[in-house]
């Protein structure tokens, strides 16, 4: 278990957790509070998983989790829900019941979408990409759009114009909608939520000088329980 704490213009708390089970599970999550003179804020539901990964043989249950999958419409709709993955073919994700199949996971591979809730919904991604996760995908859905991938970062092109960002990583997490010039960043280095920004510069391995909006402060990293190995 690590501590996080910063002491800016507010004080703000983070406990992030490691969990494992060898051959299993394994997840990682974090709470914090932010608490300032006139109000204290808390953890987003949404925002206290980082990852989660159950597996077994021909059956996935998982959050931000890619893998070794290439395909575009996955690995959004698992950086945004849960999703259950059948003999590394079927998936279905949570957040707006999607239904997918994706067709081959090589160089070339072929994904169909479509709402459980709503067939006419449907799109398909055509994916060309390699093993050190370069790639670039069409997507057809009612427009076509372009993604690229380039290790662990996503982005789309709508129209020609920067559609999303994705950065798919455990211990970083970034993502950015062009539509609602929504903008989340989650690391040790720099943190923005949708009131806040923390930039952090290391003096040592426990100790940052961090500046914000709310100030300019220090931040401290402790890791209170030490992992068994």
């Amino acid at each position: 278990m690590l501590f996080l704490s910063d002491f800016t213009g507010t004080l703000k708390n983070e406990f992030i957790f490691d969990l494992k089970f060898e051959d299993i599970y394994e997840t990682n999550f974090n709470f914090d509070f932010e608490s300032s003179e006139n109000e204290v804020r808390l953890s987003n539901v949404d925002n206290i998983i980082n990852y989660f990964k159950f597996d077994q043989a021909g059956f996935e249950f998982s959050y931000r989790n890619p893998g070794n999958r290439n395909d575009p419409y996955f690995l959004i709709g698992n950086f945004n829900s849960f999703s259950m993955v059948l003999d590394d073919y079927f998936v279905l994700t949570f957040s707006d019941l999607e239904f997918g199949i994706i067709f081959q996971e090589s160089l070339f591979n072929m994904s169909f979408w479509t709402k459980a809730t709503d067939l006419s919904q449907s799109k398909v991604g055509l994916t060309i990409a390699t093993s050190n996760k370069l790639g670039i995908s069409l997507g057809f859905e009612d427009i076509m759009k372009f993604y690229f991938r380039a290790g662990d970062l996503l982005f789309s092109l709508d129209d020609n114009t920067l559609d999303s960002v994705y950065i798919l990583n455990k211990d970083f997490s970034l993502v950015y909608n062009a539509s609602t010039q929504s903008l989340l960043i989650d690391s040790i280095y720099f943190d923005k939520n949708e009131e806040n920004f923390y930039f952090r510069i290391p003096v040592t391995k426990n100790l940052f000088l961090t500046y914000s909006n709310l100030g300019i402060g220090i931040s401290f990293y402790i890791e209170l329980l030490r992992e068994n190995n």
